[in-house]
């Protein structure tokens, strides 16, 4: 109790000083500024002026005895040229750089008239071309006006003047003068009383710094006990800034682990021995991994593993020796024994990621894969898929965007090849930008396809198609990827949304399409008699194009077949495709299948199509998708 008093004192301390210091800090900073630029203002207006004065004696000089034609004027009188030379010079001072007299000839280049500089190395010779560096001389000349450029360079002040000189409206040449001037010595005598103050504030505020962070110090020591999970005494979420404002990615190996199937130990036994459950996996871990490695307690039965400098292999044997730990690890609670298994995913390149949360949601894909394969299991990220694990949508732009309602459907219509009519709908997920820009599912679904907001854009879509089946009369279909029916989360989630709603179920497709081989044939065959029990129908998608073989259809319980896009291209000129076309129409009317033509984009192809026999057709020449369902 006495600690937990102290550390409050220390907070509140800190709450009052700290913000106290802080402005008092930034008024007399601020106050010291401003009377550093009101004496850099005051100093050059006067310098300038000073000078604008002598460039306007000398301008009148030269404007009274010189025509127009001023150039021809000094080519033709050398002594001439150098009785304004020395005139011109007469302006110098130890602060000015350069002074020239600049003439515009028909061409629009500047040339010099007049160098006033003294070093011969420096110095222009009459009519040399002169590039400017700014467009002050173009706009003196253009506008008769003075033109003025000045900035500070540290401790000096830079003055750049183009000054025109007139003759009957006309100006006729220009005078350059570049200037600096040692400010220094007069703002150090003007402002050493406020320097004088300024120290002693500082000291001031040294000494209730130091105290501050002595009172920091001792705040804490005790607030470790915030970033420690009281269940497991693992670190928690609330840690993991901590961690990373003073660890590199770097030096660690990323591992996310989550408890296989620990809902049902929570419904059959209990909350309470899920964390008795909780305690003896974490302590199992613990005592696996090494000092310098962190291990943080995410979220529920997931937790996360910074495994510190090990070589790749060793982090995975890590990994393993901790599955077959859990695995051969029999827990003993109230008249209870229980077995648990656990996945894990493993991320060796964290420091490829944009940031942590792209680190970690590597790791997570690998863990999302390990359960989606059966449990039990160890993934690792293969270096060689780096860059297809990157995207233009980053998973925190997905999750912002369910959160702010912007993933939507698309409905695109298919249509019957005999009366051209719609029979159903296409519904085609698409994320809208804060600016209002469309972007397609092929842009961010490959971010998140192994990972939980997947399964939140899958039940988006599926609550979309529930809704429009309620409001319309009509039928829809939607997408999923054929490994999404290995994954017992999204089959728990169709069957949630669907189970009570057969009578809609009835008028719902699934569309299914792949990305890679099947390997698993049989649970895949059992998920889709799974999905055509509630009345379902099943679609292969994109079919001719991918891994999918007659063999699939053969073995697979599939309603209607969708010849895929890449074939119907030119099938009017392409006999390859015209006879793949031909033949997969006439497999599947003797498998009983509907087939859809996808893709189709001219009336040739369309009448082609239809002509073999195709009973339905969809694509750009029938119609685009659309927001809003006719």
């Amino acid at each position: 109790m006495f600690r937990l008093l102290k550390m409050q004192r220390s907070f509140i301390v800190l709450l009052i000083t700290i913000p106290f210091m802080t402005i008092l800090s930034i008024v007399i900073y601020t106050e010291y500024i401003q009377t550093k630029e009101d004496v850099f203002k005051i100093i050059k207006e006067h310098l300038i002026d000073e000078k604008l004065h002598l460039l306007e004696n000398y301008s009148e000089s030269v404007s009274s005895n010189f025509d127009i034609n001023i150039k021809k004027s000094f080519a033709a009188d050398e002594e001439l040229t150098l009785e304004y030379e020395d005139k011109l010079r007469l302006i110098e001072g130890d602060e000015i750089k350069y002074l020239y007299l600049l003439h515009k000839d028909v061409n629009g280049d500047f040339r010099f008239l007049i160098d006033a500089t003294l070093d011969v190395n420096e110095k222009a010779e009459f009519n040399q071309k002169f590039n400017p560096q700014t467009e002050i001389w173009n706009k003196a000349y253009e506008t008769g006006e003075v033109q003025i450029v000045h900035q500070k360079e540290l401790d000096q002040l830079w003055v750049s003047i183009a000054y025109p000189i007139l003759l009957e409206r006309q100006v006729i040449a220009v005078i350059g003068a570049d200037f600096t001037y040692d400010v220094y010595t007069q703002i150090i005598k003007t402002l050493n009383p406020l320097e004088s103050l300024y120290s002693y504030v500082g000291v001031f505020i040294l000494l209730m710094l130091i105290l501050a962070y002595i009172l920091m110090y001792l705040y804490y020591k005790t607030r470790k006990k915030s970033f420690i999970d009281p269940l497991t005494q693992t670190y928690n979420r609330q840690y993991l800034s901590e961690f990373l404002e003073r660890s590199s990615l770097k030096n660690h190996h990323i591992m996310m682990i989550d408890l296989d199937h620990f809902k049902q130990v929570n419904d059959h036994y209990g909350h309470d021995v899920g964390d008795e459950v909780l305690i003896t996996i974490s302590q199992k871990i613990k005592n696996i991994i090494r000092k310098e490695d962190t291990l943080i307690r995410f979220g529920g039965e997931e937790f996360i593993l910074f495994v510190y400098k090990q070589e790749i292999r060793a982090s995975i044997d890590i990994a393993n020796r901790i599955r077959n730990t859990i695995k051969n690890t029999v827990i003993h609670t109230d008249m209870n024994q229980i077995s648990i298994t656990l996945s894990i995913g493993v991320n060796p390149y964290p420091f490829h990621a944009k940031n942590i949360e792209e680190a970690i949601k590597i790791a997570d894909e690998q863990l999302y894969i390990a359960k989606s394969s059966g449990r039990n299991r160890v993934e690792v990220f293969n270096d060689k898929e780096k860059e297809s694990s990157s995207s233009s949508k980053r998973i925190s732009d997905i999750h912002l965007a369910i959160d702010e309602q912007r993933i939507t459907c698309a409905y695109q219509a298919i249509h019957s090849s005999k009366d051209r009519k719609i029979i159903k709908y296409e519904m085609l997920m698409r994320l809208i930008e804060k600016d209002g820009k469309i972007v397609a599912p092929n842009e961010f679904l490959p971010s998140i396809r192994n990972t939980h907001v997947y399964v939140s854009l899958t039940a988006i879509v599926l609550d979309l198609a529930i809704k429009t089946l309620k409001e319309k009369d009509c039928e829809v279909s939607i997408n999923l990827d054929i490994q999404d029916l290995l994954n017992d989360d999204l089959m728990q989630l169709i069957k949630d949304k669907l189970e009570n709603e057969q009578n809609l179920a009835k008028r719902l497709t699934v569309e299914i399409l792949e990305h890679e081989e099947i390997t698993n044939f049989t649970m895949i065959k059992k998920r889709i008699d799974f999905l055509k029990s509630m009345g379902v129908l099943i679609a292969l998608d994109d079919f001719g194009s991918g891994y999918a073989n007659f063999n699939y259809l053969i073995n697979l319980d599939i309603d209607i077949l969708k010849i895929d896009g890449s074939i119907i291209k030119n099938i009017e000129i392409d006999k390859p495709s015209y006879q793949i076309v031909k033949a997969i129409i006439a497999f599947a009317k003797g498998m009983g299948m509907t087939t859809v033509a996808e893709q189709v984009e001219t009336k040739e192809e369309c009448d082609i199509l239809c002509a073999l026999g195709v009973d339905c057709v969809q694509g750009y020449y029938l119609g685009r998708p659309e927001f809003d369902l006719k």
